[in-house]
């Protein structure tokens, strides 16, 4: 069993360390690395409620009050800062 264990780590060791894994590794560094660039071009409001939301995983209704607005407007505001995200990709 113990020998076993041993095997089955030594896999996942290398499964790790494959040059596959390395490849999807930085495809996803660089879609972060690009969303974060995007993220940081938006203007306020949706930056900073894209924020509060995805980060801060803040409910749509605390962020309304922070802004003084509607648990609705967030809800539009945040999907309106992931559009311009996504368009940007």
């Amino acid at each position: 069993m113990r020998k076993a264990k041993r095997q089955a780590g030594d896999e996942a060791l290398e499964q790790m360390t494959s040059p596959q894994n390395v490849e999807e590794d930085l495809l996803i560094q660089e879609n972060a690395r690009q969303v974060h660039q995007r993220l940081h071009a938006l203007p306020e409001p949706y930056r900073e409620v894209f924020t509060l939301r995805v980060f801060a995983e803040l409910p749509y209704t605390q962020i309304g009050e922070l802004f003084g607005k509607s648990e609705n407007w967030a809800r539009v505001t945040y999907y309106r800062a992931k559009q311009k995200i996504k368009e940007g990709l």
